[in-house]
């Protein structure tokens, strides 16, 4: 089985949970998330089977959309309602006031991972450091919110939809605009609605997965790669290159009829099959990551 599936993860449950019980219900050893979604939160994580773990990474970099409840009049360590309290402020937001300061948290933002992340430092987790007392200053990191809309709500309790890039940890968004208010706020809830294309009304949960297995029908709501990589820009080769890309040599542009991008991924066909992922590389068409299997591909 190769393919993408569709998962809404519960809260309560680590994405790597959610890769455990994957194995489980569909038999498969070759299993992988595409990016780690927070235990209290809820939503599409779109989980990788066989070959398709290959493309995982290109899934991941895609942006996200979340609905978040920012709660103000406290701060925990944890930036979430699962931390222990930090600070407190006095007094209530209104909604024209969060109005009025959100489109200052769009677009380009220097964002200061919070401690109780998976980020690495010297081979620890965040989060392992901060569960021992340890604190450590990483430097902020960028990030892009395209998007950020205030749903419904008021006196301290807001939804908001949320529309930004890979690597933005929506707590200490909701902290930072707590601040730029001079208040204490925190993340109260989450829900990813949407990650590179998936959304969550097309999810799955992981009971409907193990009764569709039950009844051998799982097969069926695993995406193929070729409609999982539809987000990536599609290049479509010449059938006499199919020999070269099929034994990963890298095609000379200057003799082929391709137009090729710098710094583009691609989706690279060829005989109407998927090949790979490709990417320029000089003056060259190179597969970074190859999604055929090289038993089938002597023609």
């Amino acid at each position: 089985m190769n393919g993408v599936l569709n998962l809404l993860k519960p809260p309560a449950m680590t994405s790597s949970d959610v890769v455990f019980h994957v194995r489980r219900i569909l038999g498969q050893k070759k299993v992988g998330h595409t990016g780690t979604l927070d235990p209290g939160a809820a939503g599409v994580l779109p989980v990788c089977i066989g070959r398709a773990t290959k493309i995982a990474d290109y899934i991941m970099h895609g942006d996200k959309e979340y609905i978040a409840e920012i709660t103000f009049g406290m701060e925990t360590d944890t930036q979430d309602s699962y931390g222990r309290v930090t600070r407190v402020s006095e007094g209530d937001i209104t909604r024209k006031q969060l109005e009025s300061i959100l489109p200052g948290f769009t677009g380009k933002l220097l964002q200061k991972p919070p401690m109780y992340s998976a980020i690495k430092h010297e081979g620890k987790k965040l989060y392992e450091l901060a569960r021992k007392g340890i604190t450590v200053e990483k430097p902020p990191r960028e990030v892009y919110v395209h998007k950020l809309e205030l749903i419904r709500g008021m006196q301290n309790r807001f939804l908001l939809r949320i529309r930004c890039s890979k690597g933005t940890y929506i707590r200490s968004l909701c902290a930072d605009i707590g601040r730029g208010l001079s208040a204490c706020a925190h993340m109260s809830f989450l829900m990813r609605t949407e990650t590179c294309g998936f959304r969550a009304e097309d999810a799955y949960t992981l009971p409907e997965i193990e009764e569709l297995a039950g009844g051998g029908k799982a097969a069926a709501v695993v995406q193929p790669m070729e409609q999982a990589v539809s987000f990536l820009e599609t290049l479509r080769c010449d059938p006499y290159l199919y020999r070269f890309l099929t034994n990963g040599t890298p095609v000379d542009l200057g003799k082929a009829n391709l137009r090729v991008q710098a710094d583009t991924n691609y989706a690279v066909y060829c005989k109407d099959e998927l090949i790979g992922i490709g990417k320029k590389a000089g003056n060259t068409l190179k597969l970074v990551s190859m999604l055929k299997e090289l038993g089938d591909s002597r023609r």
